[in-house]
């Protein structure tokens, strides 16, 4: 009695496992070719966070027009007509170089001129009365343009002595006097126009996409402490460094207190529009190496191992940069035994009915 009542208790032991770790087969498969592998795993569908996107860039500033004023040709400085620090007007007589060699070639030039002249007006009147020929006549003619250029040129020559503003802005420090012998090209001031500042930045190419004119930069700078200023991107650049991979973006400040200098390092921040980005369960990541993967089920409930780039990471959660998109369907849990191919039977449905 006790033998028999043991089998049958180890019988249906025996039956009972069996069921529990038999394979479960594919639909319409044949018992004599094996039985499919089918994972039970969790799913969830890949969801967006918006990301909220902005940089820090350091750069430095200059005025939005500015020269170094320098004389055209070689003279004694005459006279110094403003001070360091003076705001000018465009054309307002700067400095004066010692004209007398210049004014009396003008005047050679200017009675050279009027001596052709003269000739040709003679010319003009011998030839209606056939004492002269018309060919001489233009000859004459050459020679008073000839008088003429020579006169431009000694006007020009005198007006490079006097040097102007080519623009109203600041002038900066002064650092000759009268009796300075100077030469071509010698930098005798500074000129800026002080009303608009320019920052250049170096901008990666990654955001080339999100850049337009009109964008709002905010900048700081250690010279005013606790002060920000505000400005707006008004040109990008037509090419990005081969070398750096960088562009150039062009912002502009309104400085009309004039706290703002040439040269003064600015920390920038640019905002760009929020992204949506995928956003994932840190669980469904699986780790090789250096490399991050997780699990796609297709339509045909088979996973796909997907090669991802993770971005931040929120909480229990993590960006996904690149390897999947917004309603993509993952494996969140039953990784253990997962391999790419395989198929999957999805209990996210049956949680909680039990």
């Amino acid at each position: 009695m006790y033998k028999r009542t043991s089998l049958t208790i180890i019988s249906a032991l025996i039956f009972s496992f069996a069921s529990y770790t038999a394979p479960v087969h594919a639909k319409g498969g044949n018992a004599g070719k094996g039985a499919e592998h089918v994972v039970s795993v969790y799913t969830d569908t890949v969801q967006y966070h918006e990301v909220s996107q902005s940089i820090s860039l350091i750069g430095k500033l200059q005025s939005d027009q500015f020269v170094s004023v320098a004389p055209e040709v070689a003279g004694k400085v005459d006279s110094i007509k403003i001070r360091a620090n003076q705001t000018v007007k465009a054309g307002q007589l700067l400095v004066q170089l010692d004209d007398s060699k210049a004014q009396a070639a003008l005047m050679e030039a200017n009675a050279y001129f009027i001596d052709e002249q003269r000739k040709l007006n003679e010319y003009s009147t011998l030839v209606k009365s056939n004492a002269i020929t018309q060919t001489e006549v233009y000859a004459q003619t050459a020679l008073v343009d000839i008088a003429e250029a020579r006169l431009a040129a000694a006007q020009a020559n005198v007006n490079d002595h006097y040097l102007t503003a080519p623009f109203a802005g600041t002038v900066g420090l002064l650092d000759f006097s009268r009796g300075k012998m100077v030469s071509v090209g010698t930098e005798l001031l500074t000129l800026d126009d002080l009303s608009t500042m320019q920052l250049d930045l170096a901008v990666p190419e990654r955001y080339l996409s999100q850049l337009s004119t009109g964008m709002v930069v905010t900048a700081t700078s250690r010279a005013w402490s606790g002060s920000s200023f505000k400005g707006e991107v008004v040109a990008i650049d037509s090419r990005i460094n081969a070398e750096t991979l960088n562009l150039r973006v062009r912002v502009n400040f309104e400085n009309k207190d004039n706290r703002l200098k040439p040269g003064m390092m600015m920390s920038s921040s640019v905002v760009f529009p929020a992204i949506n980005e995928p956003i994932i369960p840190v669980q469904a990541l699986e780790y090789s190496g250096t490399k991050r993967f997780v699990y796609v089920v297709g339509e045909d409930a088979r996973v796909t191992r997907t090669q991802v780039s993770l971005g931040a990471r929120i909480i229990d959660q993590v960006l996904i940069e690149s390897g999947l998109e917004i309603g993509d369907r993952i494996v969140v849990q039953g990784l253990v035994n997962m391999r790419n191919g395989l198929k999957v039977n999805d209990l996210t449905g049956q949680q909680g009915t039990n």
